[in-house]
């Protein structure tokens, strides 16, 4: 899967944990498949030492575990424990089969229409209930979606980057977020709440249904197009009215403009004509999109 660099932790014990194989490799974070004493598997998040040395990550990562307990839903990523061992912060969190949305939509198997919307309807619900609880997760995109292949689901993971609207105030002008999929109130460092991240969400649905992302360039171009720029209408690239218009008003720039929850969202959603092939219902994404 990665490269054959050695890996500080793989084939070693940590603490109850047998750490197995690596699954996922980031600057901050690996991700890796452990197994406890009693044989059962889980995943584990933990922080590179380029992370460990710097007290802003180490709190970010604290607090991101903070806010993850507080979420329980089927398509939020449940983290189980974490602390520190050997030195090192880790996360327990939960195995999931599967592979991100990201790496779905790139690779040469096509989803269909009813697919794409069940999936996004999925993320609807996650967010209403993240949301209620006062958390913004500022990175909402593809490659923090996966998809669940043993209990056939779509699950929202990564909240590093997730704010409490009842914490501490982000430090002013900062951009969080990943620049192909950010409201244009982070491009400019503003203030976030729920609709910045249906924002997020609705240029996702964007680029499950249109094939490409809304805007293309440098981290500037990018910013600067989300405030700016309208997106290309969907119906070029064949979108259907009735969901070009629900993608519209999703990346409104104004978030007023924009479904106020991801109840509304969900239930714009529900009036799509998925009828014809594209809208076909098959196999293990099939069975998402009807949950």
């Amino acid at each position: 899967m990665f490269a054959d660099e050695a890996d500080i932790w793989v084939g070693r014990q940590y603490g109850p944990y047998s750490i197995k194989e690596l699954l996922g490799r980031g600057t901050v974070a690996h991700v890796y498949r452990a197994e406890l004493r009693d044989g059962t598997e889980v995943a584990l998040k933990v922080l590179t030492p380029f992370a460990e040395a710097r007290q802003e990550i180490r709190s970010l990562f604290e607090q991101e575990y903070e806010l993850m307990v507080r979420v329980d839903h089927t398509n939020v990523l449940k983290a189980m424990q974490a602390g520190v061992i050997a030195g090192t912060h880790y996360m327990e969190i939960e195995l999931i089969e599967g592979e991100t949305l990201w790496d779905r939509v790139q690779s040469p198997k096509t989803l269909t229409l009813t697919e794409r919307i069940g999936i996004i309807q999925q993320m609807c619900s996650a967010l209403d209930l993240v949301h209620n609880q006062r958390i913004v997760h500022r990175d909402v995109k593809p490659s923090n979606i996966m998809l669940d292949h043993q209990d056939e689901r779509a699950v929202l993971f990564d909240f590093g980057l997730a704010h409490d609207l009842d914490g501490p105030p982000p430090p002013e002008g900062r951009v969080y977020g990943s620049p192909m999929f950010l409201a244009p109130e982070q491009a400019i460092g503003g203030h976030v709440d729920e609709r910045t991240d249906l924002y997020s969400l609705g240029a996702t649905l964007y680029r499950l249904a249109a094939g490409s992302a809304p805007f293309y360039g440098e981290r500037n171009e990018l910013l600067h197009a989300h405030v700016k720029l309208s997106p290309p209408d969907p119906r070029q690239a064949g979108v259907a009215d009735d969901l070009a218009e629900i993608i519209l008003r999703s990346m409104s720039k104004l978030p007023g403009d924009r479904f106020q929850s991801g109840a509304d969202f969900a239930a714009a959603l529900a009036t799509v004509d998925k009828t014809g092939p594209k809208g076909r219902k098959r196999g293990f994404l099939g069975r998402i999109a009807r949950r």
